[in-house]
């Protein structure tokens, strides 16, 4: 069974102004992927540019094998995306958005997503805008996992977050791979990518490095 869970092959952008370059990569299920480089090196581009309906690049990106633009409705029920720009109903609880935009997903379970808030001790009776920006990445993580992501693809998503929330998130996204998901962070923490991911690659001037084996600190 083929374990790839996302391939890039010469991805560049296309059209005026910053762009990825001839970027190809690819990533396997079981595994925590770290992408650091500089603000403005890429990293968030090279997420728009997966979730993106509209193919804004040359070349390919394959999801299990199957190409990513003529078949963006399928992706985009098997990623989960966590980042402070993701888009949710401000004035409304956790649960109330989980009940409308899980509507959106063809297997979206809501008690899945109700166990995952209160393992992560987060009410789903808060509204969002009242929430901490740890409560929110939390929440979008359980969101994630009650669509029965394949893809995890986290944005900066621990910058500026306490210890404890970062062993939390960390335990979480190891029971995931073991389920055979992939995860893909961007992060500007060494210590971090050392201590908690597999692979770490840096991105500069909208190009990626090749991904090299994290060894952990001492």
């Amino acid at each position: 069974m083929d374990n790839i869970a996302l391939t890039l092959e010469n991805v560049t952008g296309k059209g005026l102004g910053f762009k990825l370059k001839d970027i190809s990569a690819k990533f396997e299920n079981g595994y925590i992927y770290a992408i650091t480089g500089k603000n403005g090196a890429g990293k968030t581009t090279l997420f728009n540019y997966i979730l993106a309906q509209r193919k804004r690049y040359t070349g390919s990106i394959k999801m299990s094998g199957y190409e990513l633009e003529r078949n963006h409705s399928k992706a985009m029920e098997i990623i989960g995306f966590v980042s402070e720009d993701n888009v949710f109903f401000e004035n409304r609880t956790g649960k109330q958005n989980a009940d409308i935009l899980g509507l959106v997903y063809d297997d979206f379970d809501v008690e899945l997503f109700n166990e995952c808030m209160k393992k992560m001790n987060v009410s789903t009776a808060t509204t969002l805008w009242r929430m901490s920006r740890g409560e929110r990445m939390k929440f979008q993580l359980a969101f994630a996992i009650a669509h029965h992501s394949r893809l995890y693809l986290l944005d900066e998503a621990t910058a500026g977050m306490d210890a404890v929330f970062k062993i939390e998130l960390f335990d979480m996204l190891r029971e995931l791979i073991a389920q055979e998901c992939c995860v893909i962070m961007t992060t500007h923490d060494m210590t971090e990518i050392m201590k908690n991911t597999d692979y770490v690659a840096v991105m500069e001037g909208g190009r990626l490095g090749e991904f090299s084996e994290s060894i952990e600190c001492t």
